[in-house]
């Protein structure tokens, strides 16, 4: 049976249950790459915040890993399950960006010895206020023995263009194409696989979050995603992408999603609608355009919210026009 069968075939049965231990959602995507897939779910008690994907790929010298999942607790058991498949010491760990479900396991992997990467607006964001505001809300939504252990740490090397890193006998390219999904999101794409580890910039099987980055220049990456041309396309969210076909269909769904809400936003901010009327209406006024958005994982929940913040995003383009 092919590797993209399998995929197909296993991952609808992983999208939604709660596992207790991250090692229950691990599966190998391609020879020595392995993910432990998040739920489709937003965060609460029963998930334990297991919300997000994260990956390593083992070489003869040692592990490179991306994302950190959502707590301390979760940090441990991806390092547990790492574990399970090599005793190779974890080297690398690239966080995409800083937010919290990528993150905030950061602790597990530092203390496994990975050298941490990430953008320099991972100290911008830990230096806000809105860090502590969400490092609070997830505590009262997970409490304080799921949350234990969890710190907020900044990487240990940055870059805001692009950097390689050799081990055993792998390419990892960095790269940071723009300002997408965060003000610092960071790619690894390894050139002899052609397998492209996207964060956020790509979601599989779900609606992205555009409230902390920029919609605009977000559809820029979409378009460098492109040009790399990757045969596997690994989400920080969804299910792992596999084929050209395939990925180029959900980078062109990301990009026409986030098009077609930019469209709804700006035209009923220009009809007068106030902040508050366009979140209402956002739902309805995308499921105009196209039906099968009600389909899709979370829509009816972050649909709104990303309406919220466009509607400020776009007044600002507008003011900058005049």
């Amino acid at each position: 049976m092919s590797r993209l069968i399998l995929l197909l075939i296993i991952l609808p049965l992983l999208s939604f249950s709660s596992p207790k231990h991250v090692k229950e959602r691990l599966i190998e995507l391609s020879p020595g790459v392995f993910g432990v897939l998040g739920t489709y779910q937003q965060v609460n008690k029963e998930n334990r915040g297991f919300i997000s994907n994260a990956y390593f790929i083992v070489t003869r010298e040692g592990v490179f890993v991306v994302d950190a999942l959502s707590t301390y607790k979760l940090g441990k058991e991806l390092v547990e399950t790492i574990r399970t498949k090599t005793k190779l010491p974890i080297k690398y760990a690239l966080i995409t960006h800083y937010h919290t479900d990528h993150f905030y396991g950061v602790r597990a992997l530092k203390e496994a010895g990975a050298t941490i990467i990430a953008h320099p607006w991972s100290w911008e964001y830990l230096e806000s206020n809105a860090s502590g505001r969400m490092f609070r809300a997830r505590l009262d939504i997970l409490g304080k023995d799921l949350m234990r252990g969890t710190k907020l740490l900044g990487p240990d090397v940055a870059t805001q263009s692009s950097m390689s890193i050799r081990m055993g006998g792998e390419v990892f390219e960095v790269h940071h194409f723009c300002k997408g999904h965060t003000d610092g999101d960071l790619v690894l794409w390894t050139p002899r696989r052609k397998i492209l580890f996207a964060g956020d910039l790509v979601f599989g099987g779900r609606v992205p979050f555009l409230g902390s980055g920029n919609s605009r220049t977000w559809l820029l990456c979409l378009e460098k995603i492109k040009e790399l041309s990757p045969e596997m396309l690994l989400p920080g969210h969804g299910e792992p992408l596999v084929g050209k076909d395939n990925i180029l269909k959900q980078v062109d769904w990301t990009a026409n999603y986030i098009k077609d809400i930019r469209t709804v936003v700006e035209r009923l901010y220009m009809e007068g609608y106030d902040v508050e009327e366009v979140k209402r209406r956002a739902n309805q006024e995308m499921l105009n355009i196209n039906p099968e958005y009600s389909q899709l994982s979370v829509f009816f929940e972050v649909n709104p919210v990303n309406a919220y913040y466009l509607y400020f995003e776009i007044e600002r383009e507008l003011l900058e026009r005049q």
